[in-house]
Parts: C-alpha cells; structure tokens; sequence
C-alpha cells in the first residue's frame, strides 16, 4: 500500500473521529488545539525516551562485548518494539504528569 494511500486513511478517519466527537460526544472545537499541542508534547518525550533507550541499550551491549567473549549485536535495537515501549513510556509519564 503506498504512503499516499496511507496518509488518506489516516485523513478519513481523523476527519470521522472529528465528526463522531463534536456532533455526537458535544466536545468544544476550541480545545483541539491543546490536545494537539499535548500530543506533540508526549511525541517529544517519546523520542527523548527512545533516544535514552537507545543509548542505555548500546552501552549495555558494547559493555558485554568488552567483559565478556561474546558477540553481541546491536541490531536488536532497531526493532519496533522498542520504539512502541518508548511511546508507551512518555504516554505514562504525560499521564502522570497531568495527574498531579
């Protein structure tokens, strides 16, 4: 499926979830653009996060590969898991954060 493609499913169903929300769930237009900017703020911590997970993740493996005789590789930080745990971990701390 090409990117363009994926970019209209992705416009159609935020324009619908827009739709759904104001006419039928009665939320104010007028704060969308806080969420947005909240979003945004959890999207940069989610890349601050990622950025830590891969720093301490490649310290971790080239200090095993020092002390020990093993071959270690740091392909398995590229996996999207990791990149999913990140946003995960900036979505509870903004969580967190709002709660207080």
């Amino acid at each position: 499926m090409g990117s363009l493609a994926l970019i209209g499913i992705v416009a159609l169903t935020s324009v619908a979830a827009y739709l759904v929300a104001t006419q039928r769930l009665g939320w104010h237009p007028d704060t969308l653009p806080a969420a947005m900017g909240e979003t945004l703020e959890c999207l940069g911590l989610a890349a601050m996060f990622l950025a830590g997970n891969l720093a301490v993740g490649g310290a971790f493996i080239f200090g095993l590969r020092i002390f020990s005789d093993r071959f270690i590789s740091v392909y398995g930080l590229g996996d999207i898991a990791l990149a999913l745990l990140s946003l995960l971990q900036a979505i509870v701390l903004q969580s967190w954060r709002r709660s207080r």
